[in-house]
């Protein structure tokens, strides 16, 4: 049995489909690899772009095979035939970049017998550059590749997706998430071993997101977010330990007054109540937020499911108001009325 892109955890159907398209010559010149954020989505473009070069493709039991001469430029980002494109720090993905990419892609590949362009957050475009780059589409060298990443393909426009295929990554179990970090980096392994609460707290925090888990192991990327699962959990703990409205009103005067820092804090503690409200109904609910099982069921222990279902309702209310930019004081203010604390 062949093995199709051992190198990515999950989303096995989608690496199956890619290598057997490549087989079979079918690949599509343009894809889009839309899903979260942390879903692999550019380990397996860099699959792609391998399986395309690998000189074993076509006898190997495992594709790509990882170890000719092709395969091993593209994994170590020495194949000047694979070219990444991004924003760079601005806030969209303009024309100037979709400009070079069009003179770019009439230079002939100079190793491999294809160009493989990635485009990280493709979503992000806007309408003037995907409009440019829908000429490159209509018309491509033969041996360009697009590889359009994005997190949702909505924002693309209907005649750039009606010419590239969407394929969708999900998300891993925290379980797999676990194995594989665990066995593959060594801070991983360290913190499983001598922090394994906080190693317990970092699986969750990402969300199934490999990605986001690996960049989790950096002390100064989970600090932040840390912090803010902390301000989460006070909150629910003094809402629904009966600390009263004056206690959760005191929290809530922590949470951030940036528009977009507030709707993280407000989507974690969404997770956090969906997570209390789920718990109502069975122990053994699946939890997004919540690390510590056993604490989490006595948390949603001192309050009704009315009161948790009040609360989460409220959150989403919140949410809402923030995304129409009301006033930070009075729609945390309203949080507390809806849930019926004030």
């Amino acid at each position: 049995m062949r093995d199709y892109m051992s190198n990515i955890v999950g989303n096995r159907a989608v690496c199956e489909k890619l290598c057997l398209d490549v087989l079979a010559n079918k690949l599509s010149h343009a894809l889009i690899l839309e899903g979260p954020q942390g879903t692999g989505k550019h380990t397996i473009a860099k699959s792609v772009a391998a399986t395309l070069a690998c000189a074993e493709k076509n006898t190997s039991d495992k594709i790509p095979c990882g170890t000719c001469l092709g395969c091993r430029k593209v994994f170590e980002d020495k194949s000047p035939d694979v070219i990444t494109v991004n924003r760079g720090d601005k806030s969209t993905l303009g024309i100037d970049v979709i400009r070079f990419l069009r003179e770019d892609v009439r230079t002939v590949p100079n190793d491999l017998d294809f160009k493989i362009y990635v485009i990280e957050e493709a979503d992000k475009m806007t309408t003037e550059a995907q409009n440019a780059f829908l000429l490159t589409l209509e018309e491509p060298p033969s041996y360009a590749v697009f590889i359009l990443l994005c997190e949702s393909s909505s924002a693309l426009l209907e005649t750039i997706r009606s010419r590239a295929p969407v394929l969708r990554t999900e998300l891993v179990s925290n379980e797999a998430l676990d194995t594989y970090i665990s066995s593959t980096d060594r801070r991983a392994a360290q913190m499983k071993l001598s922090s394994p609460k906080e190693y317990a707290e970092l699986i969750v925090a990402s969300s199934g997101g490999i990605g986001t888990a690996l960049k989790y192991l950096e002390p100064n990327k989970f600090a932040p977010v840390k912090e803010m699962r902390a301000l989460v959990t006070d909150f629910c703990e003094a809402a629904l330990c009966q600390k009263g409205a004056k206690a959760a009103m005191q929290v809530l005067s922590r949470f951030s007054q940036n528009r977009e820092t507030l709707s993280n804090q407000l989507a974690m503690l969404s997770s956090a109540s969906s997570d209390l409200l789920l718990l109502k109904k069975s122990d053994d609910a699946p939890l997004k937020f919540f690390h510590d099982r056993n604490a989490a069921i006595e948390l949603c222990d001192n309050a009704s499911t009315k009161f948790i279902y009040d609360l989460n309702f409220a959150v989403l209310t919140a949410s809402i108001s923030n995304q129409r930019n009301a006033n930070v004081r009075l729609l945390l203010t309203k949080l507390l009325s809806d849930a019926g604390m004030i």
